[in-house]
């Protein structure tokens, strides 16, 4: 068993998933992401942590947060996930900086069936209105459960390299550049982006690529110039790492939002 369906509307992506051998790679989204378990159970390691969510469970993602996922056992996993733009968040919740949640996981049935509603309206076309009054009872609801999020000493050079990381990802990752920038050695940098992201600065940057290129056949750019925007060598490479993270070749997401 292994389905996943993809629909946008609002400037949210929906994602409607089952499956059960299918394991996601370690991998970030630059949106929130806000979703909830239908059936079964689904695990994942949230930069280090051991998480899980059983049925009514509701999954909250920071932008950037590294993680997998996978089925919790052999019966299978049904869900759905909203990925929301960090400015729609910040713009319906009223909140000037970016917010992060307290739990990668809450249990709160209205909750829940606000997303489920949500996602339903987006799958079935429904008018504009609903969807936006939906999407601001989801906002207003998780918002509740902000922290403002903590800054280690090194968050600010690490952020610094993330940002020259999003502007170059038609050109191999340099390492040497980064670390002129924010004036710290190779090593010293590698560690410091490790212990604060849980990935190498190449995953993310690589991550990093795959994200931009669904942002780009979100906005119906042709594969062929997505794969070259995004610096990969040839279609199969792309394809290959898009599926480990959408769980869908690059190809097949271009015919989904075509």
């Amino acid at each position: 068993m292994r389905e996943f369906n993809y629909y946008t509307s609002n400037d949210i992506t929906l994602l409607s998933a089952k499956f059960d051998e299918f394991k996601y790679k370690k991998h970030a989204h630059e949106e929130y992401s806000i979703g909830v378990t239908l059936k079964g159970i689904q695990q994942w390691k949230l930069e280090g942590e051991q998480c899980q969510s059983k049925p009514g469970g509701i999954m909250l993602f920071n932008p950037d947060q590294i993680h997998d996922g996978c089925a919790g056992d052999e019966k299978g996993l049904e869900y759905v996930m909203t990925y929301i733009p960090t400015d729609l968040f910040k713009e319906i919740s009223g909140k000037k900086d970016i917010l992060r949640f307290s739990a990668p996981v809450v249990y709160d049935k209205k909750l829940a069936a606000n997303i489920v509603s949500l996602a339903h309206s987006i799958e079935t076309g429904q008018t504009e209105l609903l969807t936006t009054e939906l999407i601001m009872s989801v906002i207003d609801r998780t918002a509740n459960a902000d922290e403002k999020m903590r800054m280690p000493k090194s968050f600010t050079a690490v952020r610094r390299a993330i940002e020259m990381m999003h502007a170059s990802y038609e050109h191999p990752l340099k390492l040497d550049e980064i670390c002129n920038e924010i004036q710290m050695s190779k090593f010293h940098f590698i560690r410091q982006f490790k212990a604060i992201k849980g990935v190498s600065p190449y995953q993310f940057f690589l991550n990093g690529k795959i994200a931009h290129a669904k942002k780009l056949l979100d906005a119906k750019d042709e594969l062929y110039d997505v794969m070259l925007k995004c610096g990969f060598y040839d279609l199969s490479h792309m394809n290959r790492l898009f599926k480990s993270v959408y769980g869908v070749t690059a190809f097949s997401y271009s015919q989904l939002v075509g």
